[in-house]
């Protein structure tokens, strides 16, 4: 979808159709420069079953901040994926841009809100799930 115009009042982005990302998460783009425009974020909801997990990936140029709003989920970062996180509803991660991650679902899945710091995806795969 080509980039829109920005604009200059507030937009209501309705909930949208799932599509599968990059890293084999299901999610659901709210807001990006293809949906409104947006110049220097993008925002979206995403979810992942009961113990799947992602590609090993991490965002070129681009700040992450993710809210779990459902379920739970750990979050694997850094060299060799060594350092982890056990995240649960309400709780935010913050992932420098450039930071290899891969993130596990918890036994009842997950959904987060994620905004990253660039209007378009810059996902970078590094291995599988």
């Amino acid at each position: 979808m080509a980039d829109r115009e920005p604009v200059n009042q507030a937009v209501l982005v309705p909930a949208g159709a799932d599509v599968v990302g990059a890293q084999g998460i299901r999610m659901s783009e709210r807001v990006s420069a293809a949906t409104v425009g947006a110049g220097r974020l993008c925002g979206f909801f995403a979810t992942l079953g009961p113990g799947e997990r992602t590609a090993v990936h991490h965002h070129e140029g681009e700040e992450t901040v993710v809210l779990l709003t459902a379920g739970s989920c750990d979050v694997f970062s850094g060299a060799g994926l060594a350092s982890g996180v056990h995240m649960k509803v309400g709780d935010v991660v913050f992932i420098p841009s450039g930071c290899v991650h891969q993130v596990l679902a918890g036994p009842h899945g997950f959904t987060v809100f994620e905004v990253r710091s660039g209007a378009t995806d810059h996902t970078v795969l590094v291995g599988p799930p």
